[in-house]
C-alpha cells in the first residue's frame, strides 16, 4: 500500500536493540532490560526465584530488527490504538483516513508506538521513564501525541506506566494497551463479552462464561470486554504472577501461537474500534481526546508465590 502524500513511513526505521542501547534495571530478585530505540520495549523480565531464575517474558535475544518484523517476544506499549485497524482505513467523521498498513498484511497493526525509538527522560537501578514524541503524518495518523511509560521494579513485581496525550489541535480518536509475551501455561480471569471475530478482526460481542484459557499448543485469539481488571497468569510448577489493570483497562486480547507463548493484553478498546464505533456497535471502549487531554493507564505484575503444600502432603487449591 501506498503512503498518502506528506506522511512519513513507521517502517523505514531500524530498531536498535543492541548491548549499548539497553538499560539494565535491577530491584531485590528482579531485573529487566529495556530497549528505548527499539519501540520502548522490555526485552526481558527475569526473577530469581528459590528455583532457580525465571523469565516471565520470552525474552528478546537479538540486537535489532526491522520496524516491521518485531521480534515474538518482550513486552511492548500498544498506542495510539490496540490490536488492528481493518483495512488500514480509518473512518473518523465524515473523512476515511489512510493509515500505514504492516508490510505483507491488509491492516494497521498495534499502533506507531512500538516501531519508533523513544528517548530516556530519567533511569536509576531500578526504574527508567521514557518518552515519545510523535509528530503529525507519522504511519499516516495525521494527529501529534506524547506518550510517557513509566517503568518500575518493586519489591513485588513490575510496574508500568502510560500517559498519552494530545498534542494537536483537533480531537483524537485514542487507545491504549499493553502487549507482553509470557512463557506461562495459562490464564483465569473474568470478562463479561467475548468478541466474535474473523481473521483477528473483531465483530460483535457475546456473553462469555470461561474463566480458564490455556496456552495450549494450536494458535488462538480471543476478544474479551467487560474485564474486571484483574487475571491470574499461571506456570506449571511455582509462582505466577498476579496482574492488576489501573485505569481504564476494561479490554483484553488474548492471543496464543502455535504454543509458544501466551499474550495476556490489557486495552482500553477493543480490536478496530474506531471502525465498529462508526457502524454504531456499542461497547468498543473507544475515547476522544481533546487538545492538550491524555489517558493514564497502569498495570501490575506482581509475583504470587505458589500455594504451601499441606502437612498430609497433598497439595492444595489455593481458589
Amino acid at each position: 500500500m501506498s503512503m498518502p502524500a506528506g506522511t512519513a513511513s513507521l517502517y523505514a526505521a531500524w530498531m536498535d536493540a543492541a548491548g549499548p542501547a539497553r538499560l539494565d534495571l535491577r530491584h531485590g530478585p528482579h531485573r529487566a532490560v529495556v530497549a528505548p530505540a527499539a519501540g520502548g520495549r522490555i526485552l526481558r523480565w527475569t526473577t530469581d526465584l528459590a528455583e532457580g531464575p525465571r523469565d516471565w517474558l520470552a525474552p528478546v535475544e537479538i540486537e535489532g530488527w526491522p520496524a516491521h518484523a518485531w521480534p515474538k517476544g518482550g513486552l511492548f506499549p500498544l498506542a495510539p490504538f490496540s490490536n488492528r485497524v481493518r483495512d488500514a482505513r480509518l473512518r473518523w467523521g465524515s473523512r476515511t483516513l489512510a493509515l500505514e498498513a504492516l508490510p505483507g498484511h491488509p491492516h494497521a497493526l498495534h499502533g506507531q508506538a512500538q516501531a519508533m525509538p523513544w528517548t530516556v527522560l530519567e533511569t536509576g537501578d531500578g526504574h527508567a521513564e521514557l518518552v515519545l514524541d510523535h509528530p503529525a503524518g507519522v504511519g499516516g495518523w495525521p494527529w501529534a501525541w506524547r506518550l510517557r511509560q513509566t517503568i518500575r521494579l518493586e519489591p513485588a513485581g513490575l510496574r508500568i506506566r502510560l500517559s498519552l496525550r494530545n498534542r494537536s489541535d483537533a480531537p483524537m480518536p485514542a487507545g491504549l494497551g499493553l502487549h507482553p509475551y509470557f512463557t506461562a501455561a495459562g490464564v483465569r480471569l473474568n470478562a463479561a463479552t467475548e468478541w466474535t471475530h474473523e481473521d483477528e478482526l473483531a465483530r460483535c460481542p457475546q456473553a462469555n462464561r470461561r474463566a480458564d484459557w490455556a496456552r495450549g499448543t494450536r494458535t488462538w485469539t480471543a476478544f474479551l470486554g467487560g474485564w474486571d481488571g484483574r487475571a491470574r497468569v499461571d506456570w506449571d510448577r511455582g509462582p505466577g504472577l498476579d496482574l492488576r489493570a489501573e485505569g481504564p483497562l476494561e479490554h483484553l486480547v488474548l492471543h496464543a501461537n502455535a504454543g509458544r507463548y501466551l499474550c495476556v493484553e490489557p486495552a482500553t478498546h477493543v480490536c478496530d474500534a474506531v471502525n465498529l464505533s462508526a457502524d454504531g456497535q456499542p461497547g468498543t471502549g473507544l475515547r476522544v481526546l481533546a487538545p492538550d487531554e491524555s489517558l493514564d493507564i497502569g498495570l501490575r505484575l506482581d509475583v504470587r508465590p505458589p500455594p504451601a503444600r499441606r502437612e498430609d502432603g497433598e497439595a492444595p487449591t489455593d481458589d
